[in-house]
């Protein structure tokens, strides 16, 4: 389950066939980035499988999250860990915080392991919450790669940026995963923290598949009226792209 964040956005993902794009599941999303000093990331990753995952599949299984992931600093950005969990009722993360920090330094302790370790290892942090707002994730994917395009728009742009997705771009995204060029792709809305207020997350399968969907969107965004309104509503833009963490069995 860590493996894939976005493979179990919802039930229906996971149950059905392809999946044809559509709006808000209703759910928040709480992002939270660390930067993890090199030298201390496969200690990172190897504590994270061993006593947080079992924790996080414990808690999906209780209904107190609906999901959880982790992703891997690739390129761009000082921050190299992406740690994601989904919860349909914004309750819910007070009581995920509280069960999922005591029980995962529970388990950790039990094992002789230094309850500030974890601490030790984390030189920078920051969080974010998001609403899902559009989503097309066909079951079944197997993505190793994301790309975080962030956007910091006016909120009086908003509406009109959203139906210029919808008419020039998101056509070409979906006819992308038809073809198997695209995994999926999730936008995500801002919520609480950060500069950026709007999201796309690219999933891929294959890393060559990037400059081929990329060719896709910008073509569909060539014309000069569609260029020149969107880029007339962009404050500021960020890229991050992500690779999924190993499991126990690849490390």
């Amino acid at each position: 389950m860590q493996r894939l964040f976005f493979a179990a956005v919802a039930a229906a993902i996971l149950g059905a066939p392809a999946l044809a794009a559509q709006d808000a599941t209703g759910e928040q999303v709480y992002t939270a980035y660390y930067k993890i000093g090199y030298a201390d990331l496969p200690e990172w990753i190897r504590t994270y499988n061993a006593y947080a995952v079992p924790v996080l599949e414990q808690l999906v299984e209780e209904g107190v999250i609906t999901g959880f992931g982790s992703w891997q600093h690739n390129t761009g950005g000082e921050y190299n860990w992406r740690f994601v969990v989904r919860s349909e009722d914004w309750d819910n993360f007070d009581t995920f915080w509280s069960a999922y920090l005591s029980r995962s330094a529970q388990a950790a302790e039990g094992d002789g392991m230094e309850p500030d370790m974890w601490m030790r290892m984390i030189q920078g942090h920051y969080d974010e919450i998001w609403d899902i707002t559009k989503m097309n994730v066909p079951a079944g994917i197997q993505a190793r790669y994301m790309y975080d395009s962030r956007f910091q728009l006016s909120f009086a742009d908003m509406g009109a940026w959203d139906s210029m997705w919808s008419e020039t771009v998101m056509p070409v995204l979906d006819q992308s995963i038809a073809d198997g060029i695209l995994a999926g792709y999730v936008v995500e809305g801002h919520n609480t923290g950060g500069r950026y207020n709007w999201k796309i997350l690219y999933l891929f399968e294959e890393w060559d598949h990037m400059d081929d969907m990329f060719a896709r969107a910008m073509g569909a965004m060539s014309d000069p009226e569609v260029w020149n309104t969107m880029g007339s509503m962009i404050a500021a833009h960020d890229d991050v792209l992500w690779e999924t963490v190993p499991g126990p069995e690849e490390m």
